[in-house]
């Protein structure tokens, strides 16, 4: 007969080879790509590694998803304590994100997934123990997320949105939705909005996503300042 502790056991078993398996999947990759990109041999001439290295390693695997990171002083209030934990954290294995990077839905899904995989690599012996990753606390984990909630994307909304059959507005949703949920047309004013396209742009490069020409461009901010704040 199976109890509810032998279903509850074998669910337990059955975790725990997945996060191995895990494991083992994310030290293998890394040290692939360490001998393809030539870390293994700058580790060798500087040194066991450190997390200087891992943040550099970490970055270059992730090139094609994340944009260039922001500095501690543009977070949103970086003196409060949901902005220095997500410098403490966030930082050790890539650069700093942008609280706008999500919208509040999307954010308890992205960080959980960070998350989980950052206690791995601080619950890992050997090489990932040598790098001093850290994760944080429960309590700190809902404070980063609480942050990073309040000051999230604010997605766009029908009414803000304006007209499908606007001009630039097709180009407008087909662009901006490769990467993140449409930003609401009123986060910014006219005279705002030209930065921001540019530099979505550059991160648009870095991501090695499509980029818009000069002319797609100039029709994107023609819809935007029509519908600025």
């Amino acid at each position: 007969m199976i109890t509810r502790n032998d279903t509850k056991g074998e669910a337990i078993g059955i975790a725990m080879l997945l996060m191995m398996g895990l494991g083992i999947l994310l030290v293998g990759g890394m040290m692939m790509w360490m001998m393809g990109s030539g870390m293994m041999g700058k580790m060798m001439q500087d040194g066991m590694m450190d997390q200087n290295h891992m943040k550099e390693m970490m970055q270059e695997m992730m090139s094609g998803r994340l944009p260039p990171g922001i500095r501690p002083e543009d977070l949103p209030e970086p003196d409060s304590t949901g902005a220095q934990l997500l410098v403490r954290y966030c930082t050790q294995c890539h650069n700093l994100p942008s609280p706008a990077m999500h919208t509040a839905e999307d954010w308890p899904r992205v960080e959980a997934r960070m998350l989980a995989r950052e206690r791995m690599m601080a619950g890992m012996h050997g090489m990932m123990q040598m790098m001093d990753i850290q994760a944080p606390s429960k309590e700190e984990e809902r404070t980063i997320l609480a942050y990073l909630q309040q000051h999230a994307l604010r997605p766009a909304s029908p009414e803000t949105l304006g007209s499908p059959d606007a001009p630039g507005s097709a180009l407008f949703r087909r662009t901006c939705s490769q990467c993140h949920a449409l930003p609401d047309p009123r986060l910014h004013t006219a005279d705002e909005w030209p930065g921001v396209v540019d530099r979505m742009r550059k991160n648009m490069e870095t991501m090695g996503k499509p980029v818009f020409t000069n002319q797609e461009r100039d029709e994107i901010l023609s819809y935007l300042k029509q519908q600025a704040r």
